[in-house]
């Protein structure tokens, strides 16, 4: 067999140099996309977050106004009421006829404040006791409601992993569930359970809470960004909690709260 000419030589050469260059030039092409798509990637979790954090801190500011208007309302309409009531009867002449009226009326006014000073700062939740925090906010509801409230915690339910942030958070999400069902669900009673997991599932605490009202319509709730619920959502994304929520008008409205042992706040 003939032995290569010095051009073939040279044209393998070049065209084995030609080769090695685009596969070079084609490492390098596929390695700028994949790091630019890296990049776009970071970019859109990061403007989500940054969005989702916009909308939480809407949610914030939209739950302080509602709150404000809340507690104006409640103040005007049931304490300065009662005070304007009591400085009525203390500008007659048989005041001392009225003194066991007034006293009443005070003791009256005092409840309804301590009930709102509990529903803004529960004093609980700074010594890190989640549970301790939701019987005193049941026995709160209690004294100020009509609606009965049974709470069952298992035995050795263990709730100490959660953090101070968790804890509030988790509160949070429990109280506007059952301020939800004393408002607005028409029934008599609700019904809470908290545990710990059980056989197969996630550790982590289990709330579960449910009431025999007439439910809602979760659909339109959700397509209404109602406050409440939305906050509700806001809360236990933030911490890494699963809530579900069904409701019907037969049934009234159940609610899961999953926390695990190993998710942290985002």
């Amino acid at each position: 067999m003939p032995e290569p000419t010095n051009d073939v030589l040279e044209l393998e050469k070049i065209v084995h140099n030609y080769t090695t260059y685009f596969i070079f030039f084609d490492i390098v092409f596929i390695l700028m996309i994949l790091g630019c798509l890296l990049l776009l990637i970071r970019f859109l979790k990061t403007q989500k977050r940054l969005k989702d954090s916009d909308a939480y801190l809407r949610y914030i500011i939209q739950g302080q106004e509602e709150e404000r208007g809340r507690i104006a309302r409640e103040l005007h309409d049931t304490v300065a009421q009662n005070i304007r009531y009591c400085k009525s009867l203390c500008e007659k002449e048989d005041v001392a006829e009225n003194r066991e009226k007034l006293s009443d009326i005070l003791a009256k006014s005092l409840t309804e404040v301590r009930a709102m000073s509990y529903h803004l700062s529960p004093p609980d939740i700074t010594k890190k006791d989640f549970l301790l925090c939701i019987k005193n906010l049941c026995e709160e509801l209690l004294e100020v409601t009509d609606f009965n409230i049974r709470l069952s915690i298992l035995e050795d339910t263990d709730a100490t992993f959660l953090n101070e942030d968790e804890i509030v958070n988790l509160y949070r999400i429990i109280q506007e569930a059952l301020t939800n069902s004393v408002k607005h669900s028409h029934g008599d009673e609700a019904v809470i359970l908290i545990r710990n997991e059980h056989g197969d599932e996630e550790r982590g605490l289990y709330v579960f809470i449910s009431d025999d009202g007439k439910g809602f319509d979760i659909e339109a709730i959700d397509k209404q960004k109602h406050f409440g619920i939305e906050g509700m959502k806001k809360r236990a994304n933030l911490v890494g909690a699963t809530l579900t929520i069904h409701a019907d008008t037969e049934e009234g409205t159940q609610i899961s709260l999953v926390k695990p042992v190993c998710s942290r706040m985002s």
